[in-house]
């Protein structure tokens, strides 16, 4: 029976949002890996959203609150009903 390499293996995931400074260079710094370390990494580049796209996506999603039937009944209650406090 052979074993593979991910049974053994741990994988330490960082995200990092970051904006292109120079075409066709993406530059990281500060991250948690040594001089001889292993890594792979994947890029998602996200599509361009223009303003009047940004605009049409606001007053849809505030259309859609106002649409909503969600309501409150009654009041809130305080802190200490919540926890329970003596």
């Amino acid at each position: 029976m052979t074993q593979s390499w991910y049974n053994h293996t741990r994988m330490n995931a960082v995200k990092i949002n970051s904006i292109v400074q120079k075409d066709g260079e993406l530059q990281l710094t500060n991250l948690p890996v040594r001089k001889g370390d292993q890594v792979e990494a994947t890029l998602v580049i996200r599509p361009q959203v223009t303003p009047q796209e940004r605009e049409e996506a606001l007053k849809r999603l505030i259309e859609r609150a106002k649409a909503s039937t969600f309501r409150s009944t009654g009041p809130y209650p305080t802190r200490d009903e919540l926890h329970e406090r003596p």
